[in-house]
């Protein structure tokens, strides 16, 4: 008897690679049916991602059309959702996806799983036999704990998992995992009777697969322009595999698009137009962006996390913002391009000399300039900042930039404690402006996300003036 899986990982939303990629998988399908094998079709996480305008404007709900088009089985939770929009998010994406998402480590300690998942699956197989699948999703360092998330130990779940799923009279157990090529190897290491590892999240293509501790780890680099094959052989009773291999599919550039995910994408679109129509507020003036110094536009989104977070000031980066407002109607389309981030409220009471280090490091050029991976494209960008007045020296030496600083009519002094609204972008370790001190506390408001914070303040102060500019006050030759 022979199965073959074919699988897919960290497709990220590209649209029309991921209609190309379904037709060659189908074509794959119906070839091995034919064959008369136990046919399979998985994916490891990530298939959306935000920089995208159908994922954007739903959190991923609309691009569930997409998926379900694709004719997957099984799929795996990545990061792409849960970690940028929330369990709400995560829900309603589970909701309307016709296949079980799997992600055993994804729970509140030893609590239920976040709603719409699943721990595993036993699948059926033509012999009477079973196959046993379990997914994993990368902690990410403690920041799902934001949301009310405390994931239990990897491997002690994954044990458990193994061990249940061999009772249950699993004859092959596969891990169905988001964890990154380098955990999954650790995971081989440290977990008994597991069969194979079909991975993602680190993007690795691995065209044979590799064997670790014995077991086969299988990953289809990115972007939906690979398809995995994994094909397992079976003795004659169906209670062991006694071959695997592992092989990549490239999807050529003239492939055809499935026709049923083109469909569903005009669905989707159909949908976000329908959202994108909808108005929002009244703008008086342009808002201008600037990534290179003080806006109109930045100026608007500082005042907006002040707000919202009751601060004395706010400083955020112009990166989470991908352009300004022309002056009139404001649509929900409209806010959804202006607002790319994710980054959710937050405030921390930090004192003076921090915030003057903070701004030191946003004048730097270097930083200002860099477009790290997570703002998918834009710069970092200018500081944004309200509540504040500031005196710079551009041609000063480096960290001597920042002459003087005022907190509302009051010179901000080194140790000045104050209430500051930023939001998680910065306080990033690869883009963000301030460093927070061991035990400093920060309040978040989750899972509101940066758009939202916008939305709020424009139809409250609808019709919206320009906000007062001024901010920064540039000084010396």
């Amino acid at each position: 008897m022979r199965l073959t899986i074919f699988h897919t990982n960290d497709m990220h939303g590209r649209e029309q690679a991921m209609a190309r990629l379904s037709h060659l998988a189908r074509g794959l399908r119906a070839e091995a049916e034919r064959r008369g094998d136990a046919v399979f079709f998985w994916d490891a996480g990530d298939p959306l991602d935000r920089q995208f305008r159908l994922c954007r404007m739903t959190k991923g709900a609309a691009m569930a059309r997409v998926l379900n088009a694709m004719g997957y089985g099984l799929m795996t939770m990545g990061n792409d959702i849960l970690l940028t929009y929330g369990p709400d998010a995560m829900a309603e994406l589970a909701r309307r996806i016709s296949v079980p998402i799997l992600a055993a480590n994804c729970r509140d300690g030893s609590g239920p799983l976040s709603p719409g998942l699943q721990e595993s699956v036993l699948l059926s197989l033509p012999d009477g036999g079973a196959l046993g699948v379990f997914g994993l999703t990368a902690p990410w360092g403690g920041l799902y704990e934001t949301f009310g998330l405390h994931f239990p130990e990897t491997h002690e779940t994954a044990r458990s998992l193994v061990a249940s799923l061999r009772r249950r009279g699993a004859a092959i157990v596969v891990a169905l995992s988001h964890l990154g090529l380098q955990d999954d190897k650790q995971l081989t290491e440290s977990v008994p009777g597991i069969d194979l590892v079909i991975g993602a999240h680190s993007h690795d293509l691995l065209p044979e697969g590799i064997e670790h501790a014995g077991v086969l780890i299988a990953q289809a680099g990115q972007y939906a322009e690979a398809l995995g094959v994994v094909e397992i052989e079976l003795d004659p009773e169906g209670k062991r595999p006694i071959r695997l291999r592992a092989s990549i599919r490239p999807v050529p550039e003239d492939e055809p698009a499935d026709p049923a995910v083109l469909a569903a994408l005009a669905e989707a679109e159909a949908e976000v137009e329908a959202l994108a129509a909808q108005p929002v507020a009244e703008v008086v003036e342009t808002l201008d962006l600037a990534h290179d110094g003080e806006c109109a536009m930045g100026n608007l989104a500082a005042d907006a996390f002040r707000e919202r977070m009751g601060a004395e000031a706010a400083m955020i980066i112009s990166g989470q913002l991908g352009r300004g407002l022309a002056a009139g109607t404001v649509t929900f389309g409209d806010l959804c391009e202006v607002s790319l981030a994710t980054a959710n409220p937050q405030r921390t009471r930090l004192r003076g000399a921090q915030i003057v280090s903070a701004l030191e490091r946003g004048v730097t050029p270097a930083f200002v300039a860099a477009r790290p991976h997570g703002l998918r494209g834009t710069p970092v960008g200018w500081p944004q900042i309200s509540g504040m007045t500031v005196e710079w020296e551009p041609q000063a030496p480096q960290g001597k930039r920042i002459r003087r600083v005022w907190v509302g009519a009051s010179p901000l002094e080194a140790d000045r404690m104050v209430l500051l609204a930023h939001s998680d972008a910065e306080t990033m370790n690869d883009f963000g402006l301030l460093t927070l001190d061991a035990g400093q506390e920060t309040e978040s408001e989750v899972p509101t996300v940066t758009r939202e914070v916008l939305e709020h303040y424009l139809r409250l102060h609808s019709p919206v003036p320009a906000p007062l500019g001024g901010r920064w006050r540039r000084v010396g030759a």
